[in-house]
């Protein structure tokens, strides 16, 4: 396998895991969830704020990911395509290649969306104590 195919596969199947990223948030937006989210609320909704938050960490996930595919496609076009690349054998079978990335892509990119997703709630669950401290705080005065 040459650099420029390895590099263009790798490419190709980053652009692929972030489609996926991209997908994840309206796809698992259930019945029940939309139930929720469409149900007035005279306060905080923290399944409304779950819901945003994990939806804004999927779609920042997928747009870093879809950066990182244009910057693999530029790199597999600056590649050489006739030097061979340095990896074990079984690599160099394009299916176990694409598959290898894939998974290992995908490992890291649910990872960063947990953690994106635990940080935003986190904050957005500060942000409403401090809403209501200030609330009580101005009625009381």
């Amino acid at each position: 396998m040459t650099e420029q195919l390895a590099i263009t596969l790798a490419a190709a199947t980053v652009g692929f895991a972030s489609a996926i990223f991209f997908c994840i948030g309206n796809a698992s937006n259930t019945s029940e969830k939309i139930l929720i989210q469409a149900t007035p609320f005279w306060d905080f909704s923290e399944p409304l704020a779950s819901s945003l938050a994990a939806q804004r960490s999927e779609y920042v996930v997928g747009a870093l990911l879809l950066l990182a595919s244009f910057v693999l496609q530029i790199a597999a076009a600056l590649m050489s395509s006739t030097t061979l690349v340095n990896l074990p054998q079984y690599l160099h079978i394009w299916p176990v290649f694409v598959l290898v990335v894939l998974v290992l892509t995908l490992t890291v990119a649910a990872v960063a969306a947990r953690l994106l997703y635990a940080h935003t709630m986190r904050k957005i669950l500060r942000l409403e104590v401090a809403r209501r401290e200030e609330d009580e705080r101005v009625a009381k005065s």
